[in-house]
């Protein structure tokens, strides 16, 4: 769903800066109102939360890739306006240091995913939620609900922003930008999160929302600020769901559906499962990057347990288990839609037969540290075990900005800290 360069022209670059600028400064504003000891550090371990989430790439209908984002989950927890916050961070992050998404397209992509997506998946949860129990089962179904049309209201959002490209900037018949217009573009971003990675972010929340009840259940009411007499009576955490139970039920709705879907794109055949070409794929390659990344847990994950601190343990365990196997991704034989590789000189795009002149100009005026998650010496084309590596020290890095940004925003807010019995919420901060 990330947006490269070149895909928008500067005008709607401009106008998706413009569009996100009064969000960015209201959740700003309220959370300077609400930073505390405890929402500082979850806002950092959430919002590298949603990094690693983006990094693991899924195979979709229609021969393409797509990924999770996790922006409904953290409006969960802290709140619409701090999922802004968050997700717009770790998509800055990406931009800047790994050239996920484009820097122009920073704007259009954080309108889309930390905004739109946060703020529409969390209203849609608050909807079916209701007034219900913090332990009620109803809160996992709402999660679910509320994340999918989240993230599938923002991947319409992009495919109208590409698709309106070629017909506000054309140059003698050709698109100057984006060559997709909305016949292509919003069916091919619609339908490959609507039938694909729409619900397995529905699954990724549903799942968080019963693992906090369960084994957290102060994170899902610290919206309502200590001492507040709204805030909900804490339950013993036995009165939560069974986490297996919960998850064998989303994997039971949720993997027949993504496989239907991936079988109608592929024509009833496996080796074209979700429209992608599996013939080519080297499976004994993708045997080695199974091991390198078994071998890394085993060494990673009881030196990650060791080392943090007892409280945030199974968090820090979670993320570096996330980060550790990212690398899955790359079996995938395909890419996000609209997206080629320079690496293969690429001149023509398949069904447009033209390469629009400002993908080429504008991608080239930034260079970032690790592009597309890669070490230096190692290329997109590589076989996936060679790129393995890379992509863990890439969600590492990303994780340990995003912490030591936490850490950071912590220190310089510390002396404005509020007393703790007068903590506001997240959602009512004015």
């Amino acid at each position: 769903m990330h947006i490269p360069d070149g895909y928008l022209s500067p005008a709607s670059a401009a106008v998706m800066y413009g569009a996100a600028l009064p969000f960015w400064s209201i959740a700003v504003q309220r959370a300077r109102r609400v930073l505390s000891d405890r929402t500082v550090p979850l806002l950092a371990i959430f919002a590298a939360l949603s990094f690693a989430i983006m990094m693991f790439n899924i195979p979709v209908p229609g021969g393409t890739t797509a990924h999770g984002v996790g922006g409904t989950l953290i409006a969960i927890v802290l709140g619409p306006w701090a999922a802004v916050i968050g997700v717009s961070t770790a998509l800055i992050l990406q931009a800047l240091f790994f050239g996920d998404g484009g820097i122009t397209a920073i704007g259009a992509n954080c309108f889309n995913m930390a905004i739109v997506l946060p703020l529409v998946g969390y209203a849609s949860y608050a909807l079916v939620a209701g007034r219900s129990s913090i332990f009620s089962r109803r809160r996992i179904v709402a999660a679910a609900i509320g994340s999918y049309v989240g993230i599938t209201a923002a991947a319409l959002l992009v495919g109208v922003e590409l698709g309106i490209q070629p017909v506000l900037w054309t140059a003698n018949g050709h698109a100057i930008y984006n060559p997709y217009g909305f016949k292509e573009a919003i069916p091919a971003m619609l339908l490959a999160h609507a039938f694909g990675a729409s619900f397995v972010e529905a699954a990724i929340t549903a799942l968080g929302v019963a693992y906090l009840q369960k084994s957290r259940p102060d994170l899902l009411s610290i919206r309502f600020g200590r001492g507040s007499r709204d805030a909900p009576a804490l339950e013993p955490a036995a009165a939560g769901v069974n986490l297996w139970a919960v998850g064998g039920i989303l994997a039971a709705i949720v993997l027949p559906l993504v496989l239907i879907a991936g079988l109608i794109k592929g024509g009833g055949q496996f080796s074209h499962l979700f429209g992608l070409d599996w013939s080519h794929v080297d499976w004994r390659d993708i045997g080695r990057l199974l091991l390198i990344v078994g071998v890394a847990n085993v060494i990673v994950l009881p030196v990650a347990y060791l080392l943090s601190p007892r409280r945030l343990r199974k968090m820090v365990v979670a993320l570096a288990a996330i980060a550790l196997w990212t690398p899955v991704g790359l079996i995938t034989p395909g890419v996000a839609f609209g997206e080629y590789l320079p690496e293969q000189g690429f001149q023509t795009l398949p069904g447009v037969g033209y390469l629009p002149s400002g993908i080429d100009s504008i991608g080239r005026i930034y260079h970032p540290l690790l592009p597309f998650y890669q070490l230096p010496w190692v290329s997109q084309t590589a076989p996936v075990s060679q790129q393995a590596l890379g992509y863990m020290v890439s969600g590492f890095i990303g994780i340990a900005l995003l912490m030591l940004a936490g850490t950071v925003l912590y220190a310089l807010v510390r002396r404005r800290l509020p007393p703790a019995d007068k903590e506001d919420d997240w959602r009512t901060a004015t």
